[in-house]
């Protein structure tokens, strides 16, 4: 990785910030039962951010060679630029050490290719009809931060993960199941065979539908669903809403919002969580943080600009890459486990439903707390199991209003789905629309 401070931006603008990253990867996809691609790529680039009488420039390109047309180019772009109000990252370290999977930089396509084939077989073997999909990959990358406030810090990485998927698709019914998994080293190929199989099981029942009728129903949110549940909580807590005064939780930092048995934590540094790092976009240290303690409304997310509009500290969450300025984001979200085994809830969920899956879910009004979308993979239950799947079935609920008073359970297994660490969660009394 070059050098990118220059002497332009030294000799020219008032401050700076200048971001590199650089990476290599190499990924495998199964469509309908056969290979369908091999995609190796890699992928470099520099973004400068520069000061001149107090408004911020940004210019980028996907070439380390251009760094002094970049620097001149931000330069140009300062006079029509946003007031810079806060200053850029000073020196600063960070005390924990962030652990780097070199395999995943030397994955090997024939392997690759070989377990793709081994997962269609999983799934073949539990519903010949199923067609598998799957996806393997990883790749390992490297970032820097520097600006003219001193801090100086680079970040290695790496990253490795797989998606599965069962379906069929029949005249009138069109039915997917699938898997996913992303963390920073490779994975067994055991815990990979054995999310195929869970894969194809789900589908065999979920190719028997169930009737339902509209009405009020306890129903239990797998993590891959509860996500969808928790958007509003993310999108509340976000610092440009709170900068904008747009979140309902502008005033509520340490108000008891939610029910005592909920606990959600921003942990960068989880050693099981797919992102993260020791330093943010703008090269602010990361750290561990509640974001809601026992209910109680404990933090934000901000990079140095919104914290500055806020009034408030930088949290270390600025996320970014080359071709964008950086955004408030969330780091590896950890919502605490609970006292109820799986199978209990399942019990007290009998006559309700469990969903796996939602759709059409980012229309809804976050703000608000609303979350509103089809169920694209529910299941009825009947004798503390699933006993089918329930078509043309949506929901609307509010996230503030099932935290703070509905729930009834909340699972001790926890499971990663995407960048998120979650239990199985039972509400009670939620509206379902069917038809």
């Amino acid at each position: 990785m070059p050098p990118i401070a220059t002497e332009k931006l030294t000799r020219s603008a008032d401050a700076f910030e200048t971001f590199t990253s650089e990476g290599r990867s190499l990924r495998v996809m199964f469509e309908n039962d056969r290979l369908t691609e091999i995609r190796q790529s890699e992928n470099s680039g520099l973004a400068v951010r520069a000061v001149k009488h107090g408004k911020i420039g940004f210019s980028y390109s996907s070439k380390f060679d251009e760094v002094e047309q970049v620097a001149e180019a931000a330069l140009r772009m300062a006079p029509f630029g946003k007031p810079y109000e806060f200053r850029f990252a000073g020196p600063a370290t960070s005390p924990h050490r962030r652990v780097v999977d070199e395999r995943c930089g030397s994955l090997n396509v024939e392997t690759l290719v070989q377990l793709g084939n081994r997962i269609k077989d999983v799934i073949k073997s539990v519903d010949p009809e199923a067609m598998a999909e799957c996806s393997i990959g990883g790749g390992v990358g490297r970032s820097r931060v520097v600006t003219s406030a001193g801090q100086e810090c680079v970040e290695n990485e790496s990253s490795f993960g797989w998606f599965t998927t069962a379906k069929i698709a029949e005249e009138g019914n069109f039915l997917q199941v699938y898997r996913a998994r992303s963390g920073r080293a490779v994975m067994d190929e055991s815990e990979i065979l054995r999310g195929a199989r869970e894969t194809a099981e789900e589908f065999r029942i979920a190719r028997k539908t169930a009737p339902l009728k509209a009405g009020t129903y306890p129903v239990l949110f797998a993590p891959t669903a509860l996500a969808d549940i928790l958007m509003p909580i993310a999108v509340s807590i976000n610092g440009l809403n709170i900068a904008k005064k747009t979140s309902r939780f502008v005033e509520s930092l340490g108000e008891k919002l939610f029910d005592e048995r909920v606990t959600i934590t921003d942990d960068p540094h989880h050693p099981d969580g797919p992102v993260g790092g020791l330093f943010d976009g703008e090269g602010v240290p990361t750290q561990k943080r509640a974001i809601i303690e026992r209910g109680v409304l404990r933090g934000f997310v901000h990079t140095l600009s919104t914290a500055r509009q806020s009034d408030q500290q930088p949290t270390g969450n600025a996320a970014r890459s080359v071709s964008s300025l950086p955004m408030p984001g969330l780091h590896n979200v950890v919502m605490d486990a609970g006292p109820d085994d799986l199978d209990a809830l399942f019990a007290r969920a009998e006559g309700g439903l469990c969903i796996t899956q939602m759709l059409g879910t980012f229309t809804s009004n976050f703000l608000a707390g609303q979350v509103s979308g089809n169920i694209s993979l529910g299941y009825l239950i009947r004798d503390g199991r699933r006993v089918g799947r329930v078509k043309n079935a949506a929901l609307n609920v509010n996230t503030f209003d099932l935290l703070k008073s509905r729930i009834l359970g909340i699972s001790r297994q926890r499971e990663w789905t995407g960048t998120e660490y979650l239990p199985w969660v039972l509400f009670d009394a939620v509206p379902v629309s069917a038809r």
